[in-house]
């Protein structure tokens, strides 16, 4: 199978769902989510921008659907890790369940113009981005809390893996520096408390 590398997108928005439980379900909580923007811009290069929320057990997912899908650029591409299926959801599919939308899938229903892009990604994928880059990841096992604080940059690391793994060269080059030096800004700005 011949792959062709693609042209980044004009704007792209990398998104990280944290839960608790980590499974989606009835009795599972968005805790926090992070959103990465990165706009393609003739006169600048690139433009990068980081969104980071948690939130209580109660806050509803609807609320938080609806402020992700504010939060993305008009006629962007939104990636997200796909979530690996479930065993459980064959059975519930096969005895004529039906499965509960995806947060993917709410997110497209109130935003018909994004084209959104389910990354599979294999976790060694993910750390290898992650040490090339030198951001540091929430470790196998890691606790919600430790995962929430974490999702500002595992947005980044979903980013930067597409980035090498579907893009052209070109883009490549130029959008992996322009990262580079935003983080080193980001960085150095104080902590707001």
């Amino acid at each position: 199978m011949n792959f062709s590398p693609t042209r980044h997108p004009r704007v792209l928005a990398s998104l990280e769902i944290v839960r608790n439980p980590t499974e989606p379900s009835h009795r599972s909580a968005i805790r926090s989510i992070a959103i990465l923007t990165v706009t393609r811009c003739p006169e600048w290069g690139a433009r990068f921008a980081s969104e980071h929320y948690a939130f209580q057990r109660e806050t509803k997912r609807s609320d938080i659907i609806e402020g992700i899908a504010k939060s993305i650029p008009a006629d962007g591409t939104l990636i997200c890790k796909a979530r690996p299926g479930k065993h459980h959801h064959l059975r519930k599919a096969m005895a004529g369940i039906p499965f509960p939308p995806s947060d993917l899938q709410l997110i497209q229903r109130l935003r018909g113009d994004l084209d959104i892009v389910p990354i599979e990604c294999r976790e060694t994928a993910l750390n290898e981005t992650a040490a090339a880059y030198a951001i540091r990841r929430a470790g196998p096992g890691s606790s919600t809390m430790a995962k929430a604080r974490r999702a500002a940059d595992e947005a980044q690391v979903l980013w930067l893996t597409f980035l090498a793994s579907c893009c052209r060269d070109s883009d490549r080059t130029s959008l992996g520096s322009a990262f580079l030096a935003w983080r080193a800004i980001e960085q150095a700005r104080p902590l707001p408390f």
